[in-house]
């Protein structure tokens, strides 16, 4: 979504004289809650007074690693060597390189130390050779020998390879079972196109056969925001925009094309935090109030805009409101109903991703916490959509190698990378993006492809930048006298985006005050020119590689949903067009899901991908930055001690029946969740909502070490955990149980 403002959460209150301060809460709700907890900025000390390593993968070429010495431990030492032991003994780091090797402390294939004063730190960089498995120790040497006392040994970590395998090391083919129903909806004789790419694939109607496939993947997700405890939340807004903008907007195309009866394939992934905002009583009815705000506005823009040279631009945006509202009412605020709707026509292929947003690799080992993500995420998708989901998208589109086998493990048939993570596999990677492998697990990995990437979001070239579209930056929040901004507008008396844009990015090197006034006809005129170009390309892309392949070519095009009517104003008429021109105005390419290719070509080369994002850089640095300023490594600590001690309180109460402890369970594994969504680091480190995103961290990690502490020692306070229930519930309707962590599943 847009840029981030610092979070200033607060309500301008016009009630009465008393100036209290307006919540979400029902009024039952405020008699059990402790509003007062909620708006308190929680402390979590550093450090856990406890003795562990661990390391973290960044990129090829280096690794993090932190630990600590807990008094336990200390004592421990003092009493069995003296009490001048660390006097006598340096604080000594063992780096191990330990590829194809279960290490037993002695024969790692090479190994180097580190003792850069490292009793007066806590972590360390660590410079690495790319493609290895690494494990480190931590412990003491006696000052003169060669004794070394270990005190903690860390996790084994892949670091990414850093370079493109080009060596054929073994060829072999593997089969994807993947199920996939045809639907052909009944429809008038005139209507037949409605149908076409199934009469396409069946080979009736005159087509020709495709040179190749076009699938289009678009990703869908936001952080889960939920602020009941103030009346107007500014975070709570990015949702809303989203529902404005982007969201209704795609249903709207849809149903555009269905009244239409042009034929469309979709792959969209709604996230497990997306869907439980979109399902949330509370965030609908603020939904709706937010559309109401921007008609409203818009409304007025209008009345007062007779004659001005943005009156054409004020009456398209009054439009996409009230189409945000028709579709919004449509659906009594539950958007999942509709994409559901499209999924059961076949149209479109919903996916998930794993439950909050977490960078799967950086947890590889703590399969509980993986699988807990993935459980959760297939159990919301079920109960959303009536049965099981295919794909799943990896957050961040971040992979290491045996992330598979736990998708695997829960049905899921395929998945995506970044190309980066096909070039840098166990073998030679024949066909490129062109064609999806499967790996050692049975499912297969689509690779993203770069020129229709390039071709649409390339921040030098991209179609979105283009002079005659929508300049995001300049909106009328941030250009009308503040006196003139409706209340609602001016929540915590900070400036927020309206919708209301009337200016065309005009020049990218132009500042914002030198924009041109935005002409409705010049970008509607562009969006149908890129959408032609970017049909005609894939045929031109699909004859050029057909012949280099034994199979036929599928292209895999994937963004963020969020680009389009966002970011991109004019991105759902760009999308609208080049779905009707795909089945009008060109045979070379079918569009098609995923799981519709899989089915019909289950056999593909057997590789596994090497670890990578689509992150800066293609691997991880975006999420472990340990500059000066705002890093965001130190998350890891908390992340990875609660993780166990959840793992260890799971497997201790997988059995108990006291409904409050179990309650209280549930939201320890909300909390956790929480504080674990990849969107935080990514908003840190670019400098985007720093402080909303550290305190969003800090928060959850707070609460779970609460409960935590209350479950352990049988004391559940109820006001603090119904408090926590009311405000962070996300994945209700039992979508939660705590016994996915339990190590025994």
């Amino acid at each position: 979504m847009g840029k981030k403002k610092t979070t200033k959460q607060a309500d301008k209150d016009d009630n009465d004289s008393k100036n209290i301060i307006a919540t979400g809460f029902t009024r039952e709700e405020e008699q059990v809650v402790d509003i007062d907890l909620l708006r308190k900025e929680p402390y979590i000390s550093e450090f856990y007074n406890e003795t562990y390593l661990y390391l973290v993968p960044k990129d090829p070429k280096s690794l993090f690693v932190f630990w600590e010495i807990g008094e336990d431990t200390r004592l421990e030492l003092v009493g069995r060597f003296g009490d001048d032991f660390f006097q006598n003994n340096a604080l000594i780091l063992k780096i191990n390189q330990v590829t194809n090797v279960e290490f037993d402390g002695f024969n790692a294939n090479y190994g180097f130390e580190v003792d850069d004063s490292l009793h007066w730190k806590n972590n360390y960089w660590i410079a690495v050779d790319g493609g290895q498995n690494y494990v480190a120790e931590i412990g003491y040497r006696a000052n003169g020998t060669d004794f070394f006392e270990k005190v903690a040994r860390s996790n084994v970590i892949f670091i990414p390879k850093g370079k493109v395998e080009d060596k054929e090391n073994y060829c072999e083919w593997n089969n994807v079972d993947v199920k996939y129903e045809n639907i052909e909806i009944p429809v008038d004789n005139e209507d037949w196109r409605f149908n076409q790419f199934n009469y396409w694939k069946n080979g009736t109607h005159g087509n020709k056969e495709e040179v190749g496939y076009w699938s289009l993947v678009l990703h869908q997700h936001l952080p889960f925001i939920r602020h009941p405890e103030y009346d107007v939340s500014l975070e709570e807004q990015w949702f809303f925009e989203a529902v404005v903008s982007v969201y209704t907007q795609t249903l709207k195309m849809f149903h555009n094309l269905e009244n239409d009866k042009v034929d469309f394939r979709l792959t969209l992934s709604i996230t497990p935090p997306l869907i439980s905002m979109m399902q949330d009583p509370l965030l609908i009815k603020r939904a709706a109030r937010h559309i109401d705000e921007c008609i409203k506005f818009a409304t007025r823009e209008r009345d007062n805009g007779y004659g001005k040279p943005y009156y054409e631009a004020i009456e398209q945006t009054l439009h996409k409101f009230w189409i945000a509202k028709e579709i919004f009412d449509k659906y009594e605020g539950d958007l999942t109903r509709g994409y559901k709707y499209f999924q059961d026509l076949g149209k479109i292929e919903i996916i998930t991703c794993p439950a909050t947003h977490m960078v799967l690799p950086f947890f590889a080992h703590l399969p509980e916490a993986i699988r807990a993500q993935i459980k959760t995420a297939v159990t919301q998708y079920e109960r959303t959509f009536g049965k099981p989901p295919q794909g799943m998208w990896l957050p961040e589109n971040a992979y290491t190698p045996g992330i598979d086998r736990y998708l695997a493990d829960e049905g899921i048939k395929w998945f995506l990378v970044n190309r980066n993570g096909l070039f840098e596999g166990d073998t030679k990677c024949f066909y490129d993006t062109n064609a999806p492998i499967v790996t050692d697990s049975g499912i297969a990995c689509f690779g993203i492809d770069k020129d229709t990437r390039d071709q649409v979001w390339s921040r030098e070239s991209g179609y979105p930048g283009h002079p005659n579209y929508k300049e995001w930056y300049r909106d009328l929040g941030y250009d009308a006298d503040w006196d003139y901004l409706p209340e609602y507008f001016k929540t915590a008396d900070v400036r927020r985006n309206t919708g209301l844009k009337y200016y065309r990015i005009t020049d990218k090197m132009c500042s914002l005050h030198e924009k041109d006034y935005y002409d409705v006809a010049w970008a509607k005129e562009t969006v149908y020119e890129q959408a032609g170009q970017f049909v005609y390309y894939r045929g031109v892309q699909a004859n050029h590689i057909k012949d280099t392949m034994s199979i036929k070519p599928c292209i895999v095009s994937a963004y963020d949903a969020e680009l389009f009517g966002h970011w991109w104003e004019e991105g759902h008429q760009w999308l609208e067009s080049v779905f009707r021109k795909m089945c009008f105005d060109q045979e070379e390419v079918r569009p098609c899901t995923p799981s519709e290719y899989l089915a019909e070509n289950p056999n593909h080369q057997r590789l596994t991908p090497g670890a990578s994002s689509w992150g800066k850089n293609d691997y991880f640095n975006v999420w472990v930055d340990g500059r000066e300023y705002q890093p965001n490594c130190w998350v890891y600590r908390h992340y990875f001690r609660l993780i166990e001690k959840m793992i260890e309180v799971a497997n201790k109460y997988q059995h108990n029946k006291d409904p409050l402890l179990e309650r209280a369970l549930n939201q320890a594994v909300r909390e956790l969740f929480l504080s674990t969504a990849s969107d935080w680091g990514f908003l840190i480190e670019t400098g985007q909502a720093t402080r909303y995103s550290e305190m969003q961290i800090v928060t959850h990690i707070a609460r779970t070490k609460e409960l935590l502490e209350q479950i352990q020692s049988g004391k559940i306070e109820e006001k603090f955990l119904i408090t926590l229930e009311t405000a962070d519930c996300i994945f209700p309707y039992q979508d939660t149980d705590f016994r996915v962590f339990c190590s025994n599943l």
